[in-house]
């Protein structure tokens, strides 16, 4: 008896977790993760904590071009990258395409010193999500 209660306790818990689970969406491809120069870019911890001081995906590889968006600590980059006078194509976190000057990023690394990335999957309410590769960090 108590067997078919533990049983069929597992069995609802299963259809309850299904039935609330989170969709998974598409994956993105053609995209990489990498990190904000923060180093090089002389970005404060106020900074990090506001989003002052952080740099702008532009609507074109050119110094002069229009903000896009701003970049948060990870930005995603068309990969293989694609690079243009200096500026790296790049989506914000709200699915918009632009540049981004290349000495604003690096590479994410794992606590081995490895490179690493992430996979980006958009949500079926339009939302990009990201998963970093198993390992890697975001060191500030």
């Amino acid at each position: 008896m108590k067997t078919v209660i533990f049983v069929s306790g597992i069995a609802a818990l299963l259809t309850f977790g299904e039935a609330h689970a989170m969709p998974q969406g598409e994956v993105i491809s053609g995209f990489q993760c990498v990190g904000l120069n923060i180093k090089d870019l002389q970005i404060s911890q106020d900074d990090l904590r506001t989003g002052a001081r952080f740099p702008w995906i532009l609507n074109k590889p050119s110094e002069d071009a229009k903000a896009v968006a701003r970049v948060g600590t990870i930005i995603y980059i068309v990969w293989p990258p694609v690079v243009e006078n200096g500026f790296l194509k790049a989506m914000s976190l709200g699915g918009k395409m632009g540049w981004v000057d290349q000495n604003t990023v690096r590479p994410l690394r794992r606590a081995d010193g490895t490179t690493g990335g992430c996979t980006l999957t958009r949500r079926p309410d339009g939302r990009i999500i990201l998963s970093l590769d198993p390992g890697v960090g975001v060191a500030y």
